[in-house]
């Protein structure tokens, strides 16, 4: 098959493009041919992107039908297209060829954007032959909007590690650790991700394990454009005021945020990290947490979204905006675990080494399924019949 992804894709810096290039990758090695049409473009996209939204309508067209794509897969979420997204819904209207739509965040969409959120599901929906969400919870919303009997779970899947280039010894020497044990908070920042419950809840650690703690925030606040920005500017002050939650609290000196981590130094914040903390508020799902999983690095996650299906079984799970509970899995886990800022690895915090519904060769067998699906005699196309985006 020819598969088309429309996505964000890298270079840019989003976790769902990143999400698309993994996929698209490993699609590609099952022996199917893949393009791109990017977000936006950028002068040092990979090969595989054949073109880019708001490139101009007529090369983007001739690009595409060159193509000849067999399936159309979406990887939607309104702040990875922003001012875009209209024009993803213009792609959806064109013919013949079927489309599948990954919907990575509707629960969030739906509860930022209301009505509205909820009427541009609606659209997109129906301009698409299968919807793929990654958890129960996000189906259920789409039931709610009566556009569950299109929708199938693939959850996301734990992706290979990008190849180290940096030193866990390095990080810690970079950003003056020393023999910390150090709590990580991964991604992007996000008004939702619950950071000024973090620190409300390190002010509640006894001293002694209070003294040996570095919380490290490794990430920026996500880049929008147009009419989004309002979104990146929220995150800014969200930002901020951690920062000053942190200083009333006489924290400050126990956080260290290290602004845009590039891949080769993924890999040695999570072998630096004594455990993972996600006091998300609110989560569809959370690549963080796979990740986590995929280097082995205990968990400290609350019980929203998929969150809630991932770590179901963990003790150290908490409700979301309990500050207190988090303390207390925060007290537990630390101690079990090594001092002096060795890393713990905890027993039935880390898949098995065979396959599980999150291994990426697991979803995408799953996903190739869904492609098969929609391609069915009835919708399947003459190959030389042009995709008209």
């Amino acid at each position: 098959m020819r598969i088309l992804y429309v996505s964000p894709y890298p270079p840019a810096r989003d976790g769902i493009g990143t999400y698309s290039y993994v996929l698209a990758r490993a699609v590609r090695e099952r022996g199917h041919k893949v393009a791109v049409v990017a977000a936006r473009r950028h002068p040092d996209a990979p090969e595989e992107v054949i073109g880019a939204l708001g490139g101009g309508v007529t090369p983007l067209r001739a690009a595409v039908a060159r193509f000849r794509p067999h399936v159309v897969h979406v990887q939607f979420a309104v702040p990875a297209f922003g001012a875009r997204t209209l024009a993803v819904a213009r792609w959806l209207a064109g013919p013949g060829v079927p489309v599948v739509a990954t919907l990575h965040e509707v629960n969030r969409d739906t509860a930022l954007l209301r009505g509205p959120g909820r009427a541009l599901y609606r659209h997109i929906a129906r301009g698409c032959d299968r919807l793929i969400v990654h958890t129960r919870e996000a189906r259920d919303t789409l039931g709610a909007l009566g556009l569950d009997d299109n929708a199938a779970v693939v959850p996301h899947f734990s992706a290979p590690p990008p190849p180290a280039t940096g030193t866990a010894a390095g990080l810690r020497a970079r950003f003056r650790l020393d023999d910390a044990r150090v709590l990580l908070a991964f991604g992007h920042i996000h008004v939702s991700k619950g950071l000024d419950d973090l620190v409300r809840a390190m002010a509640e650690l006894p001293p002694a394990t209070l003294d040996a703690v570095r919380v490290v925030v490794a990430g920026a606040v996500r880049r929008r454009h147009g009419p989004f920005r309002v979104f990146e500017v929220r995150d800014h002050l969200h930002k901020a005021m951690v920062r000053r939650l942190a200083r009333r609290h006489g924290l400050l000196d126990r956080l260290v945020f290290t602004g845009y981590v590039p891949d080769g130094d993924i890999a040695a914040w999570f072998a630096a990290a004594e455990a993972v903390v996600l006091p998300y508020r609110d989560a569809e799902q959370s690549g963080v947490a796979n990740l986590a999983r995929a280097f082995g690095v205990p968990v400290i996650a609350t019980t929203v979204g998929g969150l809630a299906e991932l770590f179901e079984s963990s003790p150290w799970a908490v409700p979301p905006g309990a500050p207190d509970r988090l303390a207390e899995a925060i007290a537990d886990l630390l101690a079990t675990g090594q001092e002096g800022g060795g890393v713990a690895r905890t027993p039935g915090m880390v898949p098995d080494s065979g396959t599980s519904d999150t291994d990426l060769s697991t979803v995408t067998t799953r996903t190739i399924a869904v492609y098969e699906a929609v391609r069915s005699p009835l919708t399947r196309i003459p190959e030389n019949r042009p995709y008209a985006p």
